[in-house]
């Protein structure tokens, strides 16, 4: 077999049990997989759009709910599982209100894909109506024309039943019917609306419940929502394992199995684990910040996050005095894992808090924090969260409930006295409680404390645990300036100082123990020796490495300047962008240049971005690069690709923009089946957005930027249609003191290129309007210019075609046959003929984008008629000297 080729020759039976073994794992594998990947896909359930009353077409109406769509989906990644918006209008009638809520168990990142799809699903399936709303497993989105909020609505309404029957149905019933009305209980008086519950039914089976409500109802409205849908469960799920019912405002469910993930504890981190598990976050003020505040905060995450990557466990550091920051990893972690958390706390923070003075964040691995005053040095014990299993009872449910109270206090008390004591302020203490149960505790404050403040700090953390209600052996509280945890699992590196419970245990024989002493002198007399060796060996080499590396500030100080404190902010590390795109996993890669390779990551804090990674062979130089990421930075327009950041690390040269999931103008406009997606409004849209960024390019921008590749496929689009250029300045700068240049070697696709580009190399702001005028065409009549073209003849292609019907008077004969709705003739043959005054053969003769924009966005100017388009190509001998679709090249020219 391929799996064992280079392996010496091994009997036959054992080949046999290696075979079945790697069998049976990757088959586990597979199915683990299996379950995971589905844990995480968003599960649709059911939708309603209002069919007695629509909104008509391309109306204020529609661009509102359009805009309501786009802000909630936008809004997915903030965390909290529920936002509410309103779009309003002049005419109230045309005003639009919406919201999603998330059910109270679902994880940021999953609530995020599910409103996400959500809003999609709407735009497609309800774009004609004034209400709708969605259901998935994991959330509801609705919107309506009319305010909803804080207001209880219980139709439409949507309800799911389990196949299989219960047996004995009425005991059943009314176990259940007991268990969910106190799950309504206490889901209406849940802060997030949103509660779950358990119960044994048998010795081997239990039942799960749930209910939720929009936060926004109050405790009152909450529970009537519920009554009414409890009230719901006989009419679709009488006797039956499992159901559902759901409304608007609210919805119940309950199963045999646990279809809820825990909300008291987060699961990952219920055991030792190396991926760092969000916790909490807290903004404590509500006082917003300038736009002065924001760029210094961006530094200051920066200045965090990149000394988390130089092995520090814990660094504090401020900008120009405005605002000051700090992180502290767990004392036991190594450094990539120190470094890994305060990447994901940076992006998390600056997303949740970024508009306000103030944001603390805490995850398993680290703790991170910021402020407009200056806390360092100082004691702070607020805000505060703490992850404690309390009950309601006074005599608690852990049995030996005093024994285990003074136990678990007296350890802890000592264990603050340690930390105290400790340079680190860090300690941890393993306590054996029998023979099978162990106790492990941590604590822990940020360095800059005295030991009188970390004791005092930690002893208040003591003494407000309310010991006597404890539910469970395990749990945490976190302060700004220290934290403890404690559990019955290790959940740190290292065994920590391990002592004996007072409790009872069976004593272990002299002989034995003495026995133990030898094999314990011999293990350490063979493991010591080689655990320093290697550490002095690991020392010197990371010695050496540290001198010959340069810090980040010192990498952009050197290669832009003054500059470098703007673009720190914009400085991802390698370490970033191998994680997000899977090492550059050939998997993630979704496009190849002669500049390099294209690949899809997704960063921490669920971005998808696009990374282009220059090869080391390419050769667009440091210089080159170096201007390229200053101009592409101060680039910000609606129908731009984002530029996001960039990395210059270990000879890499790396470009990261925001990755556009609607794929690009061609893959709709040339499929039979998807151009229907396309009405005349959208494609008006896309044409009037694109000559608006080229607008910007050649005009608005600080130097003038030819694309020079312009093309449908270089037009991306989002998932509101919008449409936004890219590949633009990748491959290199040349800056020219005049309008117009000369090259030669020539870079473009065939069907878009001017013909004096194309024969001579000549390109100038006039050759992105001819290709600009190509795509106005093939929008229209969703037909392609490209590959008509012979190498030195335009066959009797697109724009022969439509100079023919213009010149016949009938220029509305090439319209997309898929365009079967209402269209405005005025604006199709005004774009046809811009289209045409675009594709002319004199560069002096086509318009400037100015006058493109102009006539697009009034009616009331009269365009000149225009002459026969460019149709045939003289002057190149040799078809080979054109470089078809290498790559994009723009060109920059100082204005």
């Amino acid at each position: 077999m391929e799996l064992f080729r280079n392996h010496k020759p091994i009997a036959s039976m054992a080949s046999h049990k290696i075979l079945f073994l790697f069998i049976l794992l990757s088959f586990l594998n597979f199915a683990t997989t299996e379950t995971q990947d589905q844990s995480s896909t968003p599960f649709y359930l059911y939708s309603w759009c209002s069919n007695d009353k629509t909104i008509p077409n391309n109306s204020t109406l529609q661009i509102n709910v359009r805009t309501l769509l786009s802000s909630l989906s936008s809004n997915a990644p903030g965390g909290n599982g529920f936002y509410n918006y309103t779009v309003p209008a002049e005419n109230p009638s045309d005003s639009v209100f919406g919201l999603f809520m998330c059910r109270g168990d679902v994880p940021p990142q999953l609530c995020q894909h599910c409103v996400q799809n959500a809003t999609q699903l709407l735009r497609s399936q309800c774009s004609l109506s004034i209400e709708a709303v969605i259901w998935y497993n994991e959330c509801t989105v609705r919107y309506s024309n009319r305010s909803f909020f804080s207001t209880v609505d219980t139709m439409p309404s949507f309800d799911m039943r389990n196949a299989a029957d219960i047996s004995n149905q009425k005991s059943f019933m009314r176990l259940m019917f007991s268990t969910i009305n106190k799950t309504a209980d206490e889901a209406a008086t849940d802060d997030k609306k949103f509660a779950t519950r358990q119960t044994n039914i048998s010795e081997f089976q239990n039942l799960y419940c749930l209910a939720q409500c929009t936060p926004d109802l109050s405790p009152l409205d909450c529970r009537s929502c519920l009554s009414q849908v409890i009230g719901d469960l006989p009419r679709c799920c009488e006797g039956t394992q499992g159901g559902r019912v759901l409304y608007p405002s609210c919805n119940v469910r309950y199963e045999l199995y646990p279809f809820y993930r825990s909300t008291n504890y987060p699961d990952a981190d219920s055991q030792f684990s190396e991926d760092p598990t969000y916790l909490n976050h807290s903004c404590p003020t509500d006082v917003t910040v300038d736009s002065t505040f924001q760029m210094y905060l961006k530094t200051l995450l920066f200045y965090l996050s990149s000394n988390a990557t130089n092995g520090r466990k814990s660094y504090r550091d401020n900008v120009e005095n405005t605002v000051y920051g700090l992180f502290m990893c767990r004392g036991d972690l190594p450094s990539q894992l120190c470094q890994k958390c305060v990447l994901n706390a940076t992006h998390r923070i600056s997303s949740v808090c970024n508009s306000l003075q103030e944001g603390i964040i805490w995850y398993s691995h680290c703790m991170l924090r910021y402020s407009n005053r200056n806390f360092f040095c100082k004691l702070e014990e607020n805000p505060k969260t703490d992850m404690l299993s309390v009950t309601t009872s006074s005599t608690g449910s852990i049995p030996g409930q005093n024994f285990f109270t003074y136990t678990l206090s007296d350890t802890i008390v000592k264990l603050a006295e340690e930390a105290t004591d400790a340079d680190e302020k860090y300690a941890t203490k393993s306590l054996k409680l029998t023979d099978l149960q162990t106790l492990y505790t941590l604590a822990q404050c940020t360095p800059d404390l005295s030991s009188d403040d970390c004791l005092t700090c930690l002893e208040d953390i003591i003494v407000n645990i309310p010991w006597l209600r404890l539910g469970s052996i395990g749990g945490r509280v976190l302060y700004p300036s220290c934290n403890l945890r404690f559990e019955l699992f290790q959940f740190y590196r290292g065994s920590g100082e391990e002592t004996q419970s007072p409790m009872p245990v069976n004593p272990s024989t002299p002989g034995l123990q003495g026995k133990r002493k030898v094999r314990l002198r011999t293990i350490i007399l063979i493991i010591v020796p080689t655990i320093v060796s290697a550490t002095l060996f690991f020392l010197g080499y990371y010695l050496v490495k540290r001198k010959a590396r340069k810090s980040v500030k010192t990498i952009l100080r050197e290669n832009f300047g003054h500059e470098s404190v703007t673009l720190e902010p914009l400085q991802f590390s390698l370490a970033v962008i191998e994680a997000a795109t899977n090492n550059f996993s050939n998997d993630n890669r979704i496009g190849k240049g002669g500049f390099g390779e294209v690949y899809k990551g997704i960063l921490s804090d669920g971005r998808q971005i696009a990374v282009k990674r220059l090869s080391k062979s390419s050769k667009q130089g440091a210089n080159e690069f170096k201007n390229e990421v200053l101009l592409i930075a101060k680039l910000q327009h609606k129908n731009l690709v984002t530029f996001i950041g960039f990395c210059l690390e270990e000879l890499e040269k790396i470009l990261i923009y925001e990755y556009v999931p609607n794929k690009s103008l061609d893959y709709f406009l040339f499929d039979p089946q998807r151009a229907k997606m396309l009405s005349w409004f959208e494609r008006y849209n896309i044409i009037g957005g694109i000559a608006r960024g080229i607008y910007y390019l050649h005009e608005l921008s600080r130097l003038k930027i030819i694309h020079r590749d312009l093309k449908p496929s270089n037009v991306l689009l989002d998932e509101n249609m919008i449409p936004k250029i890219s590949d633009f300045g990748l491959a290199r700068i040349v800056e020219i003191n005049q309008d117009q240049g000369s090259t030669n070697r020539i870079v473009g696709t065939y069907g878009y290129m001017s013909p004096e580009y194309a024969m001579l190399g000549q390109f100038s702001e006039k050759s992105d309007v001819f290709s600009f005028g190509v795509m106005v065409l093939e929008i229209i009549s969703g037909k392609k210019n490209l590959g008509l073209y012979e190498p030195h003849r335009v066959a009797d292609g697109l724009l022969s075609c439509v100079w023919r019907q213009w010149r016949d008077q009938t220029p509305l004969s090439i319209l997309d046959a898929s365009i079967n709705e209402n269209y405005s003739e005025i604006e199709v043959i005004k774009c046809i003929q811009i289209g045409l005054l675009c594709v002319q053969q004199n560069p002096d003769d086509r318009p400037t984008m100015v006058a493109i924009v102009s006539y697009l966005s009034s009616h009331l100017i009269e365009l000149p008629s225009p002459q026969e388009p460019a149709l045939f190509l003289h002057g190149r001998k040799d078809p080979k000297a054109l470089s078809i679709n290498e790559m994009s090249v723009s060109q920059f020219l100082p204005r």
